[in-house]
């Protein structure tokens, strides 16, 4: 299925312009869609459930075996070219296409660091017997042209980098014959952007722009984060829209908000954890993961009973080590538990919720005029993703004016102009807002209006697509 034709077309005629003269066979090309994280966001890292929809907007990866032994990647964002990068491809693999040991790139250097994750994708698939296919000629080594092509700007929290680091993984993977899980898929995706720095991949992000299915009807994925598995895509009933608007602004991208929160939120869980066990009990009912705490549970007894703040060296001599896949704890830190775990506990009530409410709407047939009953169902959907925004905003304090202006104003407009519930997504600091509205022309109204008075308020565009809108299929459909 051809997806995007002119960011196919892009790729080609890039890749032609490079490849000429040293191309090997036919070129693969693959792209992947953005996604939004429409609720659930965080609790990603306490067990939770997560609501995400593809988008749209997409990158992509063209790919052609070399016969000079180099490998060559050129890449652009939203028309922004990257510096060229051109690596022997001895350093991947031997003479005979054979793979060797992994290489080891320098990361700081920013001639390369754009690459990183593509580089850390291709040495997960050399570990897993991928070969460079013979060539025509025996002079020479063999080698490979990467051009790198997208149409989702970074630090706008739609997995931007996940997009592009997929699209290269599924390439490969269709280049060389490749038979590998969706899961596994997304697992290569996830730690190729983790062994990078600057860039943060989660399964479930990677999972959605590998497995999205395409509109219509939209589609808003359910996922359970235990650890990781997708339980389901609910079709979205047509008089409901969700929106995804980009504000313009970047992200914080110095600090690694869900590996704060992975840690902060597995303290927290040691902590419940040493309580049970001191009141008795054998069986540990939350099994390492904060989702299993009933948020009834949590408020009425455990909450008290948390410190608002702990040095890690306090933590450490009275709850003892982690373990190490939750991270470092740094004994003259301050560890921000009992807010961690409002918002944590509390945004997973609300994605379970709100996918109840996506759920109810989707099993009743729309209406040319929306009834009251499925008013009122939309309207708490709505209030579900307010209370996500004001737990971003009041209590971590990771959202930003222009985040907050926009939510304002479709709360303001509400139901009555067609809109019902806006938040800030990802990991906050900038990037996108999620709104939820109906599909009337008073909502669309609403939208141009509220778009407009931004560029004169803000003084920055917001580029709006339709989550789950034709164009947004996983790149594995």
């Amino acid at each position: 299925m051809k997806i995007d034709g002119s960011l196919t077309d892009r790729l080609t005629r890039q890749l032609k312009s490079v490849a000429a003269g040293q191309n090997h066979g036919n070129a693969t090309i693959c792209t992947a869609p953005a996604r939004v994280d429409v609720l659930g966001g965080l609790s990603l890292e306490a067990g939770g459930v997560v609501a995400q929809m593809a988008l749209p907007s997409r990158a992509g990866v063209a790919l052609q075996w070399r016969e000079d032994g180099k490998m060559i990647f050129l890449g652009q964002q939203r028309r922004q070219n990257h510096q060229p990068v051109i690596l022997p491809s001895a350093a991947f693999f031997c003479a005979d296409g054979q793979s060797r040991d992994p290489f080891v790139s320098r990361w700081d250097d920013p001639q390369v660091a754009w690459t990183a994750p593509l580089l850390n994708v291709l040495q997960s698939l050399i570990g897993l017997g991928m070969t460079i296919p013979e060539m025509r000629s025996a002079k020479g080594a063999p080698g490979a042209t990467v051009v790198v092509d997208s149409d989702i700007r970074a630090g706008s929290g739609q997995a931007a980098s996940t997009a592009t680091t997929s699209a290269f993984l599924q390439a490969l993977s269709v280049s060389r014959g490749m038979a590998l899980t969706a899961i596994q898929k997304a697992h290569i995706v996830s730690e190729a952007q983790r062994a990078s720095d600057g860039n943060h991949g989660h399964v479930v992000d990677a999972l959605t722009v590998l497995s999205a299915q395409d509109g219509p009807p939209a589609h808003l994925l359910r996922y359970s984060a235990q650890p990781h598995s997708l339980l389901g895509q609910i079709p979205l009933s047509r008089d409901i829209r969700i929106m995804a608007l980009d504000t313009s602004v970047t992200r914080e991208s110095n600090r690694d908000i869900f590996a704060e929160f992975h840690l902060t939120g597995a303290m927290g869980a040691k902590i419940i954890e040493t309580i049970y066990r001191d009141l008795g009990q054998r069986h540990n009912p939350i099994h390492g993961y904060l989702g299993n705490v009933s948020p009834e549970l949590y408020r009425r007894y455990f909450r008290s009973l948390l410190p608002r703040r702990i040095r890690g060296a306090d933590f450490l001599r009275t709850y003892g080590q982690l373990n190490p896949e939750a991270g470092e704890i740094v004994g003259d830190n301050m560890y921000a538990i009992r807010t961690t775990l409002d918002h944590l506990i509390t945004e997973y009530e609300h994605a379970e919720h709100f996918l109840q409410a996506m759920e109810e709407l989707s099993e009743s047939p729309a209406e040319a005029a929306i009834s009251a009953e499925r008013q009122l169902i939309m309207q708490r959907a709505g209030r579900l993703m307010l209370a996500s925004h004001h737990s971003y905003r009041l209590r971590l304090q990771l959202s930003c004016p222009q985040a907050d202006w926009l939510v304002d104003q479709f709360s303001t407009a509400g139901p009555k102009s067609g809109t019902y519930g806006a938040r800030i997504t990802d990991c906050g600091g900038g990037g996108t807002v999620a709104v939820l509205m109906d599909a009337s022309d008073r909502a669309t109204d609403t939208l141009l209006s509220t778009i407009s008075r931004y560029k004169e308020e803000m003084g920055m565009d917001v580029d709006v697509r339709q989550a789950g809108a034709p164009g947004s299929a996983g790149a594995l459909i």
